[in-house]
Protein backbone atom coordinates (compact mmCIF):
# COMPACT_ATOMS: atom_id res chain seq x y z
CA UNK A 1 0.00 0.00 0.00
CA UNK A 2 1.07 3.67 -0.26
CA UNK A 3 -0.01 6.96 1.38
CA UNK A 4 -0.89 10.19 -0.49
CA UNK A 5 -3.35 13.10 -0.44
CA UNK A 6 -5.74 13.95 -2.18
CA UNK A 7 -7.63 17.34 -1.88
CA UNK A 8 -6.33 17.46 1.44
CA UNK A 9 -7.32 13.76 2.70
CA UNK A 10 -5.04 10.66 3.35
CA UNK A 11 -5.46 8.14 1.22
CA UNK A 12 -4.28 4.60 0.90
CA UNK A 13 -4.23 2.84 -2.30
CA UNK A 14 -2.77 -0.76 -3.55
CA UNK A 15 0.74 -0.99 -5.47
CA UNK A 16 0.12 0.10 -8.62
CA UNK A 17 -3.24 1.99 -8.63
CA UNK A 18 -3.73 4.91 -10.67
CA UNK A 19 -4.71 8.79 -8.86
CA UNK A 20 -7.92 7.99 -10.19
CA UNK A 21 -8.94 4.64 -8.78
CA UNK A 22 -7.75 5.77 -5.72
CA UNK A 23 -9.83 8.72 -5.38
CA UNK A 24 -12.91 6.86 -6.77
CA UNK A 25 -12.46 4.07 -3.73
CA UNK A 26 -12.45 7.54 -1.72
CA UNK A 27 -15.41 9.28 -3.16
CA UNK A 28 -13.74 11.33 -4.74
CA UNK A 29 -15.20 12.87 -7.88
CA UNK A 30 -13.02 13.61 -10.64
CA UNK A 31 -14.94 13.64 -14.26
CA UNK A 32 -14.20 11.61 -17.29
CA UNK A 33 -15.19 10.50 -20.44
CA UNK A 34 -12.78 8.36 -21.94
CA UNK A 35 -12.17 6.31 -18.77
CA UNK A 36 -13.88 2.52 -18.18
CA UNK A 37 -12.11 0.06 -15.89
CA UNK A 38 -13.18 -2.82 -17.79
CA UNK A 39 -10.23 -1.57 -21.12
CA UNK A 40 -8.21 0.52 -18.28
CA UNK A 41 -6.73 4.08 -18.60
CA UNK A 42 -6.79 5.79 -22.20
CA UNK A 43 -5.51 9.30 -21.48
CA UNK A 44 -7.14 10.90 -24.44
CA UNK A 45 -10.44 13.15 -23.37
CA UNK A 46 -7.99 14.61 -20.46
CA UNK A 47 -11.40 15.85 -18.39
CA UNK A 48 -9.39 14.11 -15.39
CA UNK A 49 -6.39 16.03 -14.79
CA UNK A 50 -5.09 16.73 -11.76
CA UNK A 51 -2.52 19.04 -10.16
CA UNK A 52 0.24 16.24 -8.53
CA UNK A 53 3.49 17.21 -6.88
CA UNK A 54 5.78 14.66 -4.59
CA UNK A 55 9.29 13.61 -4.23
CA UNK A 56 11.03 14.34 -7.64
CA UNK A 57 7.93 16.04 -8.97
CA UNK A 58 7.63 19.43 -9.37
CA UNK A 59 3.75 20.52 -9.63
CA UNK A 60 2.51 19.85 -13.04
CA UNK A 61 -1.13 18.81 -14.64
CA UNK A 62 -1.59 15.38 -15.83
CA UNK A 63 -4.38 12.78 -16.57
CA UNK A 64 -5.26 11.01 -13.19
CA UNK A 65 -6.83 8.04 -15.04
CA UNK A 66 -3.01 6.77 -15.83
CA UNK A 67 -0.88 8.47 -13.19
CA UNK A 68 0.38 5.74 -11.10
CA UNK A 69 -0.24 6.79 -7.08
CA UNK A 70 3.48 6.95 -5.30
CA UNK A 71 4.29 6.99 -1.97
CA UNK A 72 4.28 11.12 -0.99
CA UNK A 73 1.92 12.54 -3.80
CA UNK A 74 -0.09 15.56 -3.51
CA UNK A 75 -2.94 15.76 -5.52
CA UNK A 76 -5.45 18.75 -6.23
CA UNK A 77 -8.19 17.39 -8.34
CA UNK A 78 -10.53 20.80 -8.30
CA UNK A 79 -8.32 23.53 -7.92
CA UNK A 80 -9.18 26.95 -10.25
CA UNK A 81 -6.57 25.98 -12.62
CA UNK A 82 -8.27 22.59 -13.27
CA UNK A 83 -11.74 23.49 -13.10
CA UNK A 84 -10.53 26.37 -15.72
CA UNK A 85 -9.03 23.93 -18.19
CA UNK A 86 -11.93 21.40 -17.86
CA UNK A 87 -13.90 24.29 -18.58
CA UNK A 88 -12.59 24.82 -21.73
CA UNK A 89 -11.75 21.19 -22.32
CA UNK A 90 -15.67 20.60 -22.70
CA UNK A 91 -16.69 23.63 -24.25
CA UNK A 92 -14.11 22.14 -27.19
CA UNK A 93 -16.16 18.92 -26.90
CA UNK A 94 -19.49 20.28 -27.02
CA UNK A 95 -18.05 22.59 -30.37
CA UNK A 96 -17.05 19.93 -32.08
CA UNK A 97 -19.71 16.79 -30.98
CA UNK A 98 -23.57 16.45 -30.85
CA UNK A 99 -24.76 16.99 -26.98
CA UNK A 100 -24.73 13.62 -25.85
CA UNK A 101 -26.33 12.89 -21.94
CA UNK A 102 -22.86 12.06 -20.67
CA UNK A 103 -20.91 15.54 -21.96
CA UNK A 104 -23.73 17.47 -20.95
CA UNK A 105 -24.03 16.24 -17.19
CA UNK A 106 -19.78 16.84 -17.11
CA UNK A 107 -20.71 20.44 -18.43
CA UNK A 108 -23.73 21.35 -16.18
CA UNK A 109 -21.64 19.73 -13.13
CA UNK A 110 -19.22 22.31 -14.03
CA UNK A 111 -20.87 25.13 -14.94
CA UNK A 112 -21.13 24.77 -18.79
CA UNK A 113 -24.01 26.37 -20.27
CA UNK A 114 -22.66 27.16 -24.34
CA UNK A 115 -19.63 26.92 -25.69
CA UNK A 116 -17.44 29.93 -26.98
CA UNK A 117 -15.85 27.62 -29.62
CA UNK A 118 -17.76 27.29 -33.23
CA UNK A 119 -17.04 24.03 -35.63
CA UNK A 120 -17.75 23.90 -39.07
CA UNK A 121 -19.03 19.98 -38.59
CA UNK A 122 -19.18 18.27 -35.55
CA UNK A 123 -18.68 14.78 -35.22
CA UNK A 124 -20.11 12.46 -32.93
CA UNK A 125 -16.89 10.26 -32.00
CA UNK A 126 -14.24 11.86 -29.62
CA UNK A 127 -11.90 9.23 -31.16
CA UNK A 128 -11.37 8.03 -27.51
CA UNK A 129 -10.14 4.17 -28.83
CA UNK A 130 -12.59 2.37 -26.01
CA UNK A 131 -15.05 0.67 -28.55
CA UNK A 132 -11.68 -0.19 -30.35
CA UNK A 133 -10.35 -1.76 -27.49
CA UNK A 134 -13.08 -3.34 -25.95
CA UNK A 135 -14.04 -4.91 -29.28
CA UNK A 136 -10.17 -6.04 -29.50
CA UNK A 137 -9.38 -6.98 -25.70
CA UNK A 138 -12.14 -7.97 -24.26
CA UNK A 139 -14.50 -9.76 -27.22
CA UNK A 140 -11.78 -10.50 -29.03
CA UNK A 141 -13.55 -9.84 -32.19
CA UNK A 142 -11.18 -6.96 -33.99
CA UNK A 143 -14.09 -5.34 -35.55
CA UNK A 144 -13.10 -1.90 -34.82
CA UNK A 145 -10.34 0.40 -35.75
CA UNK A 146 -9.11 3.82 -35.89
CA UNK A 147 -8.49 4.84 -39.59
CA UNK A 148 -7.10 8.18 -41.12
CA UNK A 149 -10.23 8.72 -43.09
CA UNK A 150 -8.30 7.43 -46.23
CA UNK A 151 -5.87 10.88 -47.14
CA UNK A 152 -3.20 8.79 -45.42
CA UNK A 153 -1.93 12.72 -45.55
CA UNK A 154 -2.79 12.53 -41.53
CA UNK A 155 -0.75 11.25 -38.56
CA UNK A 156 -3.37 10.54 -36.08
CA UNK A 157 -6.73 8.73 -36.13
CA UNK A 158 -9.52 11.02 -37.51
CA UNK A 159 -12.62 8.47 -37.44
CA UNK A 160 -13.64 5.04 -36.17
CA UNK A 161 -14.36 1.83 -39.23
CA UNK A 162 -15.99 -1.76 -38.52
CA UNK A 163 -15.18 -4.58 -40.70
CA UNK A 164 -18.69 -6.35 -41.03
CA UNK A 165 -17.76 -9.75 -41.27
CA UNK A 166 -15.32 -8.95 -38.36
CA UNK A 167 -18.57 -7.66 -36.32
CA UNK A 168 -20.37 -10.53 -33.95
CA UNK A 169 -22.89 -8.21 -33.08
CA UNK A 170 -22.48 -8.25 -29.74
CA UNK A 171 -23.41 -4.51 -29.15
CA UNK A 172 -20.69 -4.38 -26.37
CA UNK A 173 -19.26 -0.86 -28.32
CA UNK A 174 -22.22 0.74 -28.74
CA UNK A 175 -22.50 0.27 -24.41
CA UNK A 176 -18.98 1.41 -23.54
CA UNK A 177 -19.45 4.40 -26.03
CA UNK A 178 -19.51 7.63 -23.91
CA UNK A 179 -20.99 9.98 -26.21
CA UNK A 180 -23.13 7.64 -28.33
CA UNK A 181 -21.47 7.62 -31.52
CA UNK A 182 -22.23 3.93 -31.89
CA UNK A 183 -26.03 3.01 -31.56
CA UNK A 184 -27.54 -0.46 -31.80
CA UNK A 185 -30.99 -0.52 -33.48
CA UNK A 186 -32.66 -3.81 -32.46
CA UNK A 187 -36.34 -4.71 -34.43
CA UNK A 188 -37.89 -7.80 -34.51
CA UNK A 189 -35.55 -9.55 -36.80
CA UNK A 190 -32.69 -7.81 -36.85
CA UNK A 191 -29.87 -6.07 -35.61
CA UNK A 192 -27.83 -2.48 -37.27
CA UNK A 193 -25.12 -1.14 -35.78
CA UNK A 194 -25.10 2.72 -36.80
CA UNK A 195 -21.78 4.24 -36.62
CA UNK A 196 -21.21 8.16 -37.80
CA UNK A 197 -25.81 7.74 -37.99
CA UNK A 198 -25.18 5.28 -40.42
CA UNK A 199 -26.26 1.86 -40.87
CA UNK A 200 -22.81 -0.10 -41.40
CA UNK A 201 -23.74 -3.22 -40.41
CA UNK A 202 -27.09 -5.68 -40.57
CA UNK A 203 -27.66 -8.85 -39.09
CA UNK A 204 -30.44 -11.59 -38.25
CA UNK A 205 -31.18 -11.98 -34.59
CA UNK A 206 -32.10 -15.64 -33.20
CA UNK A 207 -35.06 -16.48 -30.76
CA UNK A 208 -35.19 -17.16 -27.51
CA UNK A 209 -35.69 -21.00 -26.92
CA UNK A 210 -37.93 -20.32 -23.85
CA UNK A 211 -40.04 -17.22 -24.75
CA UNK A 212 -39.26 -16.83 -28.62
CA UNK A 213 -38.33 -12.88 -28.23
CA UNK A 214 -35.46 -11.99 -30.86
CA UNK A 215 -31.84 -11.47 -28.28
CA UNK A 216 -28.69 -11.68 -29.91
CA UNK A 217 -26.92 -12.73 -33.23
CA UNK A 218 -25.44 -16.15 -34.59
CA UNK A 219 -21.92 -14.63 -34.66
CA UNK A 220 -22.28 -13.97 -30.82
CA UNK A 221 -23.83 -17.37 -30.01
CA UNK A 222 -21.23 -19.31 -32.09
CA UNK A 223 -18.05 -16.86 -29.44
CA UNK A 224 -19.81 -17.94 -26.30
CA UNK A 225 -19.85 -21.20 -27.25
CA UNK A 226 -16.14 -21.17 -29.14
CA UNK A 227 -15.01 -20.51 -25.23
CA UNK A 228 -16.79 -23.00 -23.54
CA UNK A 229 -15.86 -26.45 -22.22
CA UNK A 230 -17.45 -29.41 -23.86
CA UNK A 231 -19.54 -30.13 -20.32
CA UNK A 232 -20.45 -26.34 -20.50
CA UNK A 233 -21.40 -26.44 -24.20
CA UNK A 234 -24.27 -29.48 -23.51
CA UNK A 235 -25.49 -27.18 -20.59
CA UNK A 236 -26.11 -24.03 -23.04
CA UNK A 237 -29.12 -22.95 -23.61
CA UNK A 238 -29.91 -20.00 -25.85
CA UNK A 239 -32.09 -17.83 -23.57
CA UNK A 240 -32.70 -14.07 -23.79
CA UNK A 241 -31.43 -12.30 -20.97
CA UNK A 242 -34.87 -12.09 -18.72
CA UNK A 243 -35.32 -15.89 -19.40
CA UNK A 244 -31.56 -16.65 -18.14
CA UNK A 245 -32.52 -14.95 -15.13
CA UNK A 246 -35.71 -16.30 -14.54
CA UNK A 247 -34.21 -19.71 -14.88
CA UNK A 248 -31.26 -19.03 -12.64
CA UNK A 249 -33.56 -17.11 -10.09
CA UNK A 250 -36.10 -20.10 -9.86
CA UNK A 251 -33.16 -22.55 -9.52
CA UNK A 252 -31.73 -21.02 -6.69
CA UNK A 253 -35.12 -20.43 -4.59
CA UNK A 254 -37.47 -22.22 -6.16
CA UNK A 255 -39.52 -19.03 -6.65
CA UNK A 256 -40.27 -17.18 -10.31
CA UNK A 257 -39.05 -13.30 -9.39
CA UNK A 258 -42.09 -11.27 -9.22
CA UNK A 259 -41.10 -8.63 -11.39
CA UNK A 260 -40.50 -11.36 -14.50
CA UNK A 261 -41.06 -9.88 -17.71
CA UNK A 262 -41.00 -12.97 -19.50
CA UNK A 263 -43.53 -13.85 -21.65
CA UNK A 264 -43.89 -17.47 -20.56
CA UNK A 265 -43.42 -16.98 -16.94
CA UNK A 266 -45.84 -16.01 -14.33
Amino acid sequence: MVSLKIDGKDVRAAEGATVLEAALQEGIHIPTLCYHKAPGPQGLCRLCIVEAEGPGLRRTILPSCNLTALEGLKIDTASPLIQSIRKTIVELLMANTPASESLLSIAKSLGVESSRFTSVQKDPCILCGLCVKVCRNSIGAAALSLADGGSGSRVVASRVVIDAEACIGCGTCANICPVQAIRIEDSQTDRNIILYGQVVNKMELVKCEQCGQAHATQKFISSVLSRLTPEQKTAFRNLCPECSRVIHAESLTGQIPPDSHCGNYG
